[in-house]
């Protein structure tokens, strides 16, 4: 595509209000742009992206120059460039979504905010690769601001609130990707309000991506019902050929399911190749300490990597919870009379066949926290070296358990 029939077809666009179109023609990635750029500046050196745009409508004009000087900086691979000129890009482009009374500007923003992010993480690699800090990202979050709040007000038109989702999740990406979690909450306080739009008229996809990220901090807050609520809303909405989004969805929901006492069948974790948590799942089923153990220093790094090492660590108690469940079965059955007083030698011997061997002090300090933590319902006598449970309901459902820490 020459450079103008490209400008040709993103006139058409801004004359007949074709948001969608004109998206595609904004995105950094589109071919058609990109050759086009690359064309004009083959048959001219000193092409000059401000006068070729300048038949388009006031606004659009000064926002296609800005844009076609950042993919010019793309081409040339100076991407710290390429963000400053999307950032110029921004401006004129918010003055053309305030100002134009349809709510057909609501897809073009979609590519403009997108374009922002994935410039700016680039931007901020070839800065970390010239020895400079990387600040581009964080001033992305800054200029994301802008575009929330410009959506939200929805001047003109009620249906431009529908772009403000979008910019939630992207702007939330960054806070993840930056480690400043604590920005998201304003974000999801704003989504939960009524000035917000109705949250089923967004598209799924978004409705998807914000409740996976709602369910992760969620987790990060220790707040696990919610955790479990929003990553099942997340994974029921996906769509059915998004095998890798439900992947993802579930790397998270799995070790929150367990937390609260819920076991995924088998099926589940080989449909999705989570293979990483079956030993866990082994070990929560059998009570095995050290099956336990081993998988979370064997498996340390990855589950570090994916932000779900904490969360299992937390499942450490629960095994105990298993295992010590078993011996008072057990216990039971050799002296019902004397059911609801578990020896702690015996949790102590059941613990040494699995290679754990434990003094008695660590055996009731491990007993002492099942109780505080709520996994176990009684009290320790020191003296005897003995746990007392309830009569009724001795091990309660994992989800009353006090898992904050």
């Amino acid at each position: 595509m020459s450079f103008a029939a490209y400008l040709q077809a993103v006139g058409a666009c801004i004359a007949r209000q074709d948001g969608p179109q004109l998206r595609d023609l904004v995105t950094i990635d589109s071919g058609a742009a990109q050759q086009a750029v690359m064309q004009a500046r083959q048959g001219n050196p000193g092409w000059n992206p401000a006068h070729a745009t300048s038949r388009l409508p006031e606004g659009w004009a000064e926002f296609f120059s800005s844009h076609c000087a950042c993919l010019v900086a793309l081409q040339d691979g100076s991407r710290v460039e390429a963000y400053e000129k999307a950032v110029a890009a921004l401006h004129p482009f918010l003055k053309v979504f305030r100002e134009d009374a349809g709510a057909w500007v609501v897809s073009p923003m979609h590519s403009v905010v997108h374009n922002l992010r994935s410039i700016a993480q680039m931007a901020d690699h070839e800065l970390r690769r010239a020895g400079q800090r990387p600040d581009k990202l964080g001033d992305c979050g800054d200029q994301l601001r802008k575009c929330f709040a410009v959506s939200l007000q929805a001047p003109g038109n009620k249906d431009k609130k529908l772009a403000a989702l979008d910019i939630v999740n992207l702007s939330i990406k960054i806070y993840f990707r930056l480690n400043t979690l604590r920005l998201c909450k304003n974000l999801m306080r704003t989504v939960d309000s009524r000035q917000f739009a109705a949250f089923n008229a967004f598209p799924a996809a978004q409705r998807v991506t914000y409740k996976f990220y709602v369910g992760r901090l969620a987790v990060f807050n220790e707040n696990y019902q919610e955790a479990r609520a929003s990553l099942e809303y997340a994974l029921q909405h996906c769509h059915r050929a998004a095998q890798h989004n439900k992947a993802l969805v579930l790397k998270y929901l799995v070790p929150v399911q367990l937390l609260l006492g819920h076991l995924p069948s088998p099926a589940l974790v080989a449909a999705h190749q989570l293979h990483q948590y079956e030993p866990i799942i082994a070990a929560m089923r059998s009570g095995d300490v050290k099956l336990f153990n081993d998988t979370m220093d064997a498996q340390q790094f990855r589950f570090i990597q994916e932000g779900t090492y904490l969360l299992l660590e937390k499942l450490r108690y629960a095994v105990f919870r298993r295992l010590l469940r078993k011996v008072h079965a057990v216990h039971a059955k050799l002296e019902p009379e004397k059911r609801a007083q578990i020896p702690l030698a015996q949790f102590q011997a059941a613990l040494a066949t699995q290679g754990l061997e434990l003094d008695m002090d660590e055996v009731e300090c491990i007993a002492a926290n099942l109780i505080f933590r709520k996994y176990v319902k009684g009290y320790l006598s020191h003296k005897a070296k003995v746990m007392v449970v309830a009569k009724t309901d001795p091990f309660p459902p994992l989800d009353t358990a006090a898992l904050a820490d």
